[in-house]
């Protein structure tokens, strides 16, 4: 029993500043002093412990509801033994900053379960949506209650924290319904309040604020984008229409990279419309199928990626090195292109030879093999071209990735 008491009193005590208890309640008449909690801080450290460092939006889901069962405890905000007693917060009541965790981490592992079920609706169903959007909305209600609650209770850096988080998460609420213009004011409050506060504080917190400004500085430009699109209000004239390479957004939440893949889906389906023929060779050879038009597409983006990156289109910043890096990726990219439009003129191929022999369909046979050693001729062209950067960079002592250890003979 003995063992058993002290496996259970090590489990209790993960996080040692709640284990302390509160203090006595004082005197009603007494002024209450402000609170401070860092809560951009406390967020990030602990999403980067419970799981989000690899997307794990269950596991962090869970710490929440573990860590809110122990706030409770410790604060004495529980909600009655047996029958439950709801006990809201009042900002009367508030007298410890552990309190204002509660409605902090409510909001976290609503958006938690957001996350989760955006991750496993793969198949866009209606139902899985509707629970997250429910949960995004019940995340955005939490935190609009912490704000309240640190305009009364906290001071002025608490408080403009938590308005910063309010305004992410109501952003994020609007940004999956695509109500693109309060998404908008929602995520520009919140990169305005982070800007203001990282010009005002110590390095160290400053980094914080400028890594939150800058996730959502993808959704700004994503939001501003629809509207534009949409034939929506002018926005700002500095705010750039989104690309086309979901890959290079870093920060963007999944919410985000999801509608973008979107759009980018909706973007070359329509560019693939337009292209029914291609001139090879001084031979005109029509597209037929939407697959065949879809793979010979994305070659052309990719090759003209590659040629961008090679006429010195990379990171302006970027030295020799990292030049190469981003071509070599680049040519990766095109020979997954160029593997995907050979398939689907294979496929057509074997699709026309299986049908009655004319000589309207010997026609197209020969136009599908001409379609077909144009792709192969680029494919082999740019292996040889990549191939070359490689033995260059070798010269050079430098890997494909820009290591500098020299193979052994």
């Amino acid at each position: 029993p003995r063992s058993r008491t002290r496996i259970r009193v090590r489990a209790m005590a993960e996080d040692q500043e709640e284990d302390a208890p509160m203090q006595d309640a004082q005197d009603p008449e007494e002024e209450l002093p402000e609170l401070s909690l860092d809560i951009i801080d406390l967020i990030k450290t602990a999403q980067a412990q419970h799981g989000l460092r690899h997307g794990d939006y269950g596991r962090y889901r869970s710490y929440c509801s573990r860590r809110l069962h122990r706030l409770r405890r410790v604060t004495g905000c529980t909600h009655g033994k047996g029958r439950y007693a709801k006990r809201p917060l009042e900002p009367e009541s508030v007298r410890d900053a552990r309190q204002l965790m509660l409605p902090l981490f409510c909001a976290e592992r609503a958006w938690a379960f957001a996350m989760q079920l955006k991750r496993e609706n793969t198949q866009q169903e209606a139902r899985p949506h509707y629970h997250l959007l429910a949960r995004l909305a019940k995340a955005a209600e939490w935190s609009a209650k912490l704000a309240a609650l640190c305009a009364e209770r906290a001071d002025q850096r608490t408080d403009l924290e938590a308005k910063a988080y309010s305004a992410f998460m109501h952003g994020n609420v609007a940004l999956e319904r695509e109500n693109w213009a309060p998404a908008l004011a929602s995520f520009k409050s919140t990169a305005t309040i982070c800007t203001e506060l990282a010009r005002v504080t110590m390095a160290e917190q400053a980094a914080l604020y400028k890594q939150v400004a800058a996730e959502v500085e993808p959704s700004i430009r994503f939001c501003s984008y629809n509207l534009r699109r949409l034939g929506g209000e002018e926005v700002s004239d500095e705010t750039d229409a989104m690309g086309d390479d979901v890959d290079g957004l870093a920060g963007a939440s999944d919410i985000l990279r999801s509608k973008l893949e979107q759009v980018l889906a909706e973007t070359r389906a329509k560019q693939a419309e337009s292209l029914t023929e291609v001139v090879v060779l001084g031979e005109r050879i029509p597209l037929r199928t939407d697959k065949t038009r879809l793979g010979y597409s994305a070659v052309q983006q990719a090759l003209l990626e590659v040629q961008r990156c090679e006429e010195g289109g990379g990171k302006e910043a970027g030295d020799k090195a990292d030049k190469g890096d981003d071509l070599l990726a680049l040519y990766d990219k095109l020979f997954v292109a160029c593997n995907d439009a050979l398939d689907s003129v294979r496929l057509e191929l074997r699709e026309t030879k299986k049908r009655e022999q004319s000589a309207k369909s010997g026609a197209a046979e020969a136009s599908l093999l001409t379609l077909q050693a144009a792709l192969l001729w680029q494919k082999l062209h740019h292996t040889a071209r990549r191939n070359l950067l490689l033995l260059g960079r070798l010269r050079e002592g430098k890997g494909p990735a820009g290591s500098r250890k020299r193979a052994t003979p």
